[in-house]
């Protein structure tokens, strides 16, 4: 670590203890107010209902809908602390290692995740929404790189709270249509039926890494692990059979694990070197993870199953000095590593 960025780092530490102090002081409150929100919640569904067949309670609807909106408004103080981290002292550290990295908290590049055509077919096809943090751009020896953190989104059916919904509008349809004989009001008994309840929720997250050689060759490669059923039988969705050849080659692991499909079979051995095989091999079993990897016009796009959360921050943690930083450096410096284990840093295609 070279002596102005140590300085920076023993400004920040001081700075950001300050605000580490303040954080676990606002922390104990808001271990209150988040069951109280959850609370609030559920009175405030319940209060609905009854106001649904009673319309007498529509104050205590609104009185407790506006507590509740305000109560909502209070972020979590251990992630307004991490945000601090990440805006205000991280892109420096990026610069200090490697002056060509920008850094952002949140984001992704949707383009170059178009461009891998991951998402086109397949295992992503049903994908409802995308979300990416920690996205790292700059150069890499001669090497245009990409990184960040991304999960997947798509919709469920939430079967219980489904089946729970019908349960609840068998109940209230009769308590409707029997307000209406008494009351003589017409209201839409349809409107008591709750129906299908649907979520978004995580069904993949991991690393993307994009590399661009600046070597072009037409054609295109895809490892595709086989462990995974439904990109498997899905296959022919994603990658048209009739201009696409399955090749093996020379690491029983990788043909063990791996669909390797090529536009052009020579195309696909000339990218496919023994020493980037063996790498990506070696990357599978030290991550215990099979990367999806596409090789497109001399660029490589790569994705691995990762439940790591880069860039953490603990507010339990007191920060004495510098020091403090020193796992996200090294958590830095394992981005270029990747590029590095790969090989990717150096020369591995030239122009025909």
């Amino acid at each position: 670590m070279n002596d102005d960025l140590r300085s920076f780092l023993n400004e920040q530490a001081v700075f950001l203890e300050k605000k580490r102090i303040k954080a676990v002081r606002l922390n104990y409150l808001f271990r209150i107010i988040k069951p109280l929100r959850t609370l609030l919640k559920g009175v405030f569904f319940i209060l609905l209902i009854i106001n649904f067949i009673v319309p007498v309670l529509i104050p205590a609807v609104i009185a407790t809908g506006i507590v509740l909106f305000l109560l909502s408004i209070i972020n979590d103080p251990k992630k307004v602390f991490e945000s601090q981290l990440k805006n205000q002292v991280l892109p420096t550290i990026f610069k200090h290692i490697n002056d060509t990295f920008q850094y952002a908290p949140h984001g992704y590049n949707g383009e170059t995740l178009k461009q891998s055509q991951f998402l086109s077919k397949g295992f992503f096809a049903n994908t409802f929404e995308i979300e990416g943090e920690d996205y790292v751009k700059g150069k890499i020896g001669t090497i245009d790189v990409e990184f960040f953190e991304i999960k997947f989104f798509k919709k469920q059916i939430n079967y219980a709270k489904t089946i729970g919904g019908c349960l609840l509008s068998i109940i209230l349809i009769p308590i409707l249509i029997i307000k209406n004989i008494f009351t003589g009001d017409n209201d839409n008994a349809d409107d008591a039926i709750i129906g299908i309840v649907e979520e978004i929720n995580i069904f993949f997250s991991g690393f993307f890494m994009y590399a661009d050689f600046h070597k072009e060759f037409n054609g295109k490669v895809f490892m595709l692990p086989k462990k995974n059923d439904r990109l498997k039988d899905k296959l022919y969705e994603m990658l048209d059979p009739k201009t696409l050849s399955k090749i093996n080659v020379e690491n029983p692991f990788i043909n063990d694990k791996y669909n390797i499909y090529t536009s052009d079979v020579q195309t696909g051995y000339y990218v496919l070197s023994q020493n980037l095989i063996d790498r990506i091999h070696t990357l599978s079993e030290s991550e215990k993870a099979l990367p999806i990897v596409s090789f497109i016009n001399g660029k490589m796009y790569f994705i691995i199953p990762w439940d790591k959360n880069f860039f953490k921050a603990s507010i339990a943690t007191k920060i004495k000095d510098g020091d403090y930083f020193i796992p996200y450096i090294h958590e830095i410096n394992s981005f270029e590593k990747i590029v590095k284990d790969l090989n990717l840093d150096t020369r591995i295609w030239t122009k025909d």
